[in-house]
């Protein structure tokens, strides 16, 4: 009997927490589209300097992917492949730029 209790609350919760995702999907969405192209591009890079020093937390990982495919829709024409060709080289100029500092 319990766990059919359980079902039912889980049944009844799984909805409420969907729509409150993809309200708050929207409402990152909309927020990213009043940011210029090269604000999105500095938070898109320091969102993979940080995920690649820690894990991200999951508000900040659905924050980051908001600003990919933000980014990846205005500034590549929604092509993958070039905004990974753009984060490569943005990936080797740091690189690069690091090692002259040292």
């Amino acid at each position: 009997m319990h766990s059919n209790k359980c079902g039912r609350r889980l049944a009844l919760m799984l909805p409420l927490a969907l729509g409150t995702s993809m309200a708050l999907a929207q409402a990152g969405t909309d927020r990213l589209a009043s940011i210029s192209v090269d604000e999105l591009k500095q938070v898109y890079l320091a969102c993979d300097r940080a995920a690649s020093q820690q894990i991200l937390d999951s508000g900040t990982a659905a924050h980051c992917s908001f600003v990919g495919e933000a980014l990846q829709k205005r500034a590549f024409g929604g092509n993958f492949d070039q905004l990974l060709a753009w984060w490569r080289a943005e990936k080797d100029g740091a690189s690069a730029k690091l090692s002259q500092n040292q």
